[in-house]
């Protein structure tokens, strides 16, 4: 009887081990709160990146990636940006399925070789993550009008500070849509972030 007994408590605490390991799972597979349905579409742009080639976004499709806007003077927030894709290159280096692309809010100074430099310093893979800098109307039109973000100079800006801009990281699914904004100054958001990458890239690999 006793014997019986035992069997019964381990069958049961193997059942618990058992549904609790199936439902971590289902949770790990979930996006966060953040993630949203699509509903825009990323805008169509072609500028040089760090390497001085042409970078467009044809080159993004089939994709996931995720973008931030920054500038290499910065004495503010840019410089946690990076860290944080910085982050994300390490957590999918080597996938030709996952990007970064990072958009100079002052393209007059970040010129090619300013942000090669800073691609540089930051142990950038080419391949993997673009810095792109153009003409200022056209890079401004790309942020302002396309991902509908805030890009524009600070006539009282003091060195470092000089432009206004956002500082969401921006999570776009292989069909070029926008699924979710983080805010990358708050670590807890950058790991709903990252759950939802995770998410759409098993969701890639499954379709």
């Amino acid at each position: 009887m006793k014997l019986l007994n035992w069997k019964i408590i381990l069958l049961v605490v193997l059942s618990i081990a058992g549904l609790a390991f199936l439902g971590q799972r289902v949770w790990n597979n979930r996006p966060s709160d953040h993630f949203f349905d699509p509903m825009d579409k990323t805008p169509v742009f072609s500028f040089k990146d760090q390497t001085g080639k042409v970078f467009s976004s044809d080159e993004l499709k089939g994709k996931v990636w995720v973008s931030d806007f920054i500038f290499t003077r910065c004495a503010g927030q840019c410089p946690m940006l990076s860290q944080w894709m910085r982050v994300l290159q390490k957590d999918w280096s080597g996938n030709p399925d996952f990007k970064l692309v990072s958009f100079s809010v002052d393209p007059d100074y970040d010129t090619v070789s300013a942000f090669r430099q800073y691609a540089n310093d930051l142990q950038a893979d080419d391949h993997q993550w673009h810095f792109l800098t153009g003409t200022k109307d056209k890079i401004y039109e790309t942020i302002q009008k396309g991902f509908h973000l805030t890009a524009q100079k600070d006539p009282q800006g003091t060195p470092g500070f000089q432009f206004i801009h956002t500082t969401r990281l921006i999570l776009v699914d292989a069909n070029g849509m926008i699924r979710g904004m983080y805010d990358g100054q708050d670590a807890a958001e950058v790991e709903k972030l990252k759950k939802d990458i995770r998410y759409l890239m098993n969701s890639r690999t499954k379709s």
